[in-house]
């Protein structure tokens, strides 16, 4: 090799000697880190936003440690999570932004930031993110350390609240009528009476608006038959209110109800729903004879009679009654 032919080709390996440390050590792998902020230029005990931005192959993942409370000249304020996108060239960028600030007037670089990146296969690779520098100008400019007077207090006519203390007397008056209704109020009268009376005097009620008189025929069935469920619910502790007529059948079977009595009473609701829901016509005299049937059963069936006869069987035992499909 002549002369001048080696020394261009030592010229050329020194030039590259001389810019490796400047390319990023993470160019070889795959991986580009920069640390920027929200701005440059702050006062001091302003937050500032500092954003790790790392771009690393898909399919790999970046660590990024929890910093500690006061890092270098810095407060850490808060550390959001990382969020990692894919980009359209197959990479991947992870970010994350750290709220810092400082206390002290001057200018001051962030330390190193270490993160880690690792592979599918468990390979990791630490690395660090460049500094960045940040500039705290003082509150006071250069030389201004005097103290103003404290100004005199301002005199402020305040006119009288006559809003607050109408709106006050408002508020009185109503919460004394309240009150004067709540002592006003009778006393409720806990009903004392039986569940049979209870259906009896309903059933005189019933009867007293004489509904059928007017065409009200489904009105005046339905009144009857909820007096009835409610007595059978009271009286026996059936479900009765929340039950079909079908459903009612079931109950109503393994009583200790007479047999005679459990089919008339679904006779009795059989009739009514066909009045009520399949806009049956009865008659005067039909309607009148619903109301004293139903009289008849909550007088014979609020007391059970002392001995058991072929008519009645204890609870769970018998079978159940037939009725009127």
């Amino acid at each position: 090799m002549s002369k001048p032919k080696r020394l261009l080709f030592i010229s050329i390996i020194a030039t590259a000697l001389m810019l490796l440390p400047v390319l990023p050590a993470q160019a070889a792998g795959g991986v580009q880190a920069s640390l920027t902020a929200s701005h440059s230029e702050l006062t001091v005990g302003d937050p500032v936003e500092l954003t790790l931005q790392v771009t690393h192959p898909a399919g790999t993942q970046v660590i990024i440690p929890k910093l500690e409370q006061s890092w270098g000249n810095f407060e850490v304020r808060q550390q959001g999570p990382a969020q990692t996108s894919t980009n359209p060239d197959g990479t991947a960028t992870t970010r994350q932004t750290i709220s810092v600030t400082l206390f002290r007037p001057g200018t001051f670089e962030t330390p190193p930031l270490p993160f880690s990146v690792t592979d599918a296969g468990g390979h990791t690779t630490n690395s660090t993110a460049a500094p960045i520098s940040l500039t705290v100008t003082p509150v006071l400019a250069p030389g201004d350390t005097s103290l103003n007077d404290i100004r005199p207090q301002a005199d402020m006519k305040i006119p009288f609240p006559w809003p607050a203390l109408l709106g006050g007397l408002a508020a009185a008056a109503a919460i004394a009528a309240v009150g004067w209704r709540f002592l006003r109020r009778p006393h409720r009268v806990v009903d004392s009476r039986p569940p049979y009376q209870v259906a009896l005097d309903e059933l005189n009620r019933i009867a007293a608006l004489g509904l059928p008189n007017r065409g009200r025929f489904k009105e005046h069935y339905s009144r009857v038959t909820d007096v009835l469920r409610l007595y059978l619910e009271t009286q026996f502790g059936l479900n009765a209110t929340d039950r079909t007529t079908t459903e009612l059948k079931q109950e109503l079977a393994y009583t200790a109800l007479a047999v005679d009595h459990v089919v008339r009473l679904i006779t009795l609701f059989a009739e009514a729903d066909l009045v009520k829901f399949a806009n049956a016509a009865p008659s005067l005299d039909e309607a009148g004879q619903l109301l004293a049937e139903a009289r008849q059963l909550v007088e014979q069936t609020h007391t059970q009679p002392d001995d058991t006869d072929s008519t009645t069987l204890p609870i769970n035992t018998r079978r159940p009654a037939e009725a009127p499909r």
